[in-house]
């Protein structure tokens, strides 16, 4: 798409009206601020500029214009979203160029005719008929999810889309062909029953494919998905999610389940919030599109030894980013009668589903049941109780720790101050976590990288150079004392080749220098009126901040056996000067710098 088309959408949706569909504004000054949605805060550190179209959060350093955001909140690539506020700004999708349509939009158009090809096949085949049937499914339930059928030939699905006038080029990149070492293009799926994944907006872009047992030779798979595209990637799908995302807020929890059919059956059954991992582990991507709708979680998953590694991968990722975790393991909730999922329950027993979800259980008691077992030995209940504390560190809040101690420390017939002595010989990452303290620290911390006081001095001076002419002339009398990041950032805006170049769409190799310059002119928004003063006092702070650690340096370098004792008469003159220099800036700005 030209960029004169982007600023038109652009220009027509306002990103204030845009932003308050998704968070709550209020004013500040001539801006507006709002809690981050993609960091955890107390205090609302997102500014949005009305004047300039671009929001910033200063929490996380995340920001952008209303395409940047659009993407990031609802996990979509640009293409995705460029449609979305295209048809939102009712500006006709023909204005797209013909090169960004080959790239992205043609394989939403295919996805989408293989849709409807693989309907029109399953209600042609008996066998697929059949076998839906027996798996309980409803008319309605196939309809809604949209199940088809890949007939077990070679090139079905590839003529069928050659003769809709598809470049079969394009169908592979689609993933939904082949090209064989002869240089034969044929089906990916076939003798399958069809799962269509869809993105967050309900757009259809992969497939799951399940065998039926009539065409299971064993050489494949009996569950293959889409291969990874430019719209289809696992890692960020959930199956179901444009179908349940309402109900999930409404419910205040998602049921995530492991495969389609279980997601169709909950559905079914009237569990319209559950969603379905596709046999993995969650994904930190997966689950920070969750976090948008809820921040409690109900796991179910299948209770086979591969079902436990992903339940306890996902448990402890969720725990990490502070999910409320439940599990409902159904082999220990005698109401499921034996039955090991979801589809199964539905399938045999219709009804009971929504009461056997009020038998989860927390996370950390799934964790205490499955780890203490009752009546072993001493070695197996110390292993038992090392894997529990391993959990509970792994907890980011500090009230929950302390609660699931007391409760392993009950539980187990252990002393509480025995089980903190266990958590220190634990050893975990014995080169950044010795200790349980550190290691909780390392935990909580949510910015670990945090920039220096003369990096955090020379980003607010740079911001001023937008708003001050003293900002200008103090910057160019302290340039040689900038970090490097801000003196090239300096540089650049001094060539003001960049000021221009913040939209998201535009891709180049100063796209983070681009960035960057775009947070600095909208901080500089947000300054007030009268800044001299503060000016001269970011000046001689940056000067001052160089200057100590210019001292820092020689006291180390005169103390080294290597010199001589002439260099070190030298070393001794240069230190006193600096010396002289820090307590000048001191007393011109009153600083507490040391």
């Amino acid at each position: 798409m030209s960029d004169n088309a982007v600023q038109q959408i652009k220009e027509k949706l306002d990103l204030v009206e845009f932003l308050r569909s998704y968070l709550e504004l209020k004013p500040a000054g001539k801006n507006f601020k709002a809690s981050c949605p993609f960091h955890k805060e107390k205090t609302p550190s997102l500014m949005i500029s009305p004047e300039r179209q671009i929001w910033r959060c200063f929490g996380c350093n995340e920001g952008g214009d209303i395409f940047k955001f659009l993407m990031k909140y609802e996990n979509l690539e640009f293409y995705e979203a460029l449609k979305l506020l295209a048809e939102k700004a009712n500006i006709p999708l023909s204005r797209i160029s013909p090169s960004e349509q080959k790239e992205f939009g043609v394989l939403y158009d295919i996805n989408r005719v293989a849709v409807e090809y693989y309907r029109e096949c399953l209600y042609r085949a008996s066998i697929a008929e059949e076998y839906l049937a027996s798996r309980k499914l409803s008319k309605k339930s196939i309809d809604e999810f949209e199940i088809g059928f890949a007939p077990n030939d070679f090139d079905g699905l590839t003529l069928h889309l050659i003769q809709k006038g598809f470049d079969v080029i394009d169908s592979t990149r689609a993933g939904l062909i082949i090209k064989t070492e002869r240089g034969k293009y044929i089906d990916r799926f076939r003798g399958r029953i069809m799962f269509p994944l869809e993105s967050t907006f309900g757009k259809t872009i992969g497939f799951t494919g399940r065998v039926l047992p009539q065409f299971d030779t064993g050489d494949f798979g009996k569950y293959i998905n889409s291969p990874e595209t430019p719209i289809f990637s696992k890692s960020r799908l959930l199956y179901g999610l444009s179908k349940s995302k309402d109900d999930i807020r409404e419910q205040g929890f998602v049921l995530l389940v492991e495969g389609q059919m279980d997601v169709i059956m909950s559905h079914q059954d009237g569990i319209k919030n559950a969603v379905g991992t596709s046999g993995t582990a969650l994904t930190e991507e997966q689950l920070t599109i969750l976090r948008r709708y809820t921040h409690k979680l109900l796991l179910n998953f299948d209770n086979d030894e591969a079902g436990k590694r992903a339940m306890e991968r996902s448990i402890d990722a969720a725990h990490a980013k502070d999910f409320e975790v439940e599990v409902l393991d159904f082999s220990r909730v005698p109401e499921a009668g034996g039955l090991k999922d979801p589809a199964d329950i539905v399938s045999v027993k219709p009804g009971v589903l929504k009461n056997i979800l009020t038998l989860s259980v927390p996370a950390m008691e799934y964790y205490i049941s499955r780890h203490l077992i009752a009546g072993s030995n001493i070695g197996t209940k110390k292993q038992g109780i090392r894997e529990i504390l391993k959990k509970i560190i792994n907890l980011p809040s500090a009230v929950e720790r302390a609660h699931w101690i007391r409760e392993v420390a009950f539980r187990s017939g252990t002393r509480e101050a025995d089980l903190l002595l266990e958590i220190k010989s634990l050893n975990i990452d014995t080169q950044q976590k010795p200790s349980y303290s550190t290691y909780i620290a390392s935990n909580i911390t949510t910015h670990q990288d945090k920039p220096s006081r003369k990096t955090l001095i020379a980003n607010r001076l740079l911001s001023l150079y937008f708003v001050s002419d003293t900002a200008k002339t103090e910057l160019k009398r302290v340039e040689a004392y900038l970090p490097e990041r801000e003196l090239e950032l300096y540089n650049a805006i001094i060539a003001d080749s960049l000021l221009e170049q913040t939209e998201v769409h535009k891709k180049s190799q100063n796209e983070a220098m681009q960035q960057k310059v775009a947070d600095l002119v909208l901080m500089s928004s947000l300054m007030e009126e009268n800044v001299e003063r503060e000016i001269l006092e970011l000046a001689n702070n940056l000067e001052l901040e160089s200057l100590i650690a210019k001292r820092e340096t020689i006291s180390i370098e005169i103390k080294s056996p290597q010199l001589s004792e002439i260099e070190k008469i030298e070393k001794s003159f240069l230190l006193l000067e600096v010396a002289k220099k820090i307590e000048v800036l001191k007393k011109l700005n009153n600083s507490d710098a040391k």
